[in-house]
């Protein structure tokens, strides 16, 4: 990940771009998952480590806020910065793909996942459902 230039996801990301946050992921995906890992846990983790150490941003798994814990949160070290709320899941066929991003961008505000972020002056604060199907990615942003 030293090597690989992670710049353009967070551009993606804060620019609110999908389908090039998607097709950055998806290119990572096919370079390095197994046929087998097809579970929401080695996923969350993949994205975890391309996101960990990208300058200007902490990356935070798992934390509690509102009433649960979003998979991942990505924040801008610096003072009313900008926030991105990441919770991912797996579907079971390529055509479930979109409905679970709204089920996950659901989740997000169901769970207020939010409130801390704002409360700590977070601005703006995006949310993301990401969907995994084998060697690919959907995003869709709320």
């Amino acid at each position: 990940m030293k090597t690989t230039d992670r710049g353009p996801l967070i551009t993606a990301f804060e620019e609110g771009d999908c389908r090039a946050a998607e097709e950055f992921i998806s290119a990572q995906l096919v370079d390095t998952i197994s046929y087998f890992d097809y579970k929401e846990s080695y996923y969350h983790g993949f994205l975890s480590g391309l996101l960990t150490g990208v300058a200007g941003y902490q990356t935070q798994s798992n934390r509690e806020s509102g009433t649960g814990r979003p998979d991942l949160i990505l924040r801008e070290k610096k003072f009313m910065g900008r926030a991105m709320i990441l919770e991912l899941k797996v579907a079971e066929r390529f055509d479930q793909m979109e409905e679970v991003c709204r089920k996950a961008l659901a989740q997000i505000e169901e769970g207020n996942y939010e409130a801390e972020l704002a409360a700590d002056g977070c601005r703006p604060i995006l949310k993301y459902g990401i969907c995994f199907f084998k060697k690919g990615c959907k995003i869709l942003k709320n």
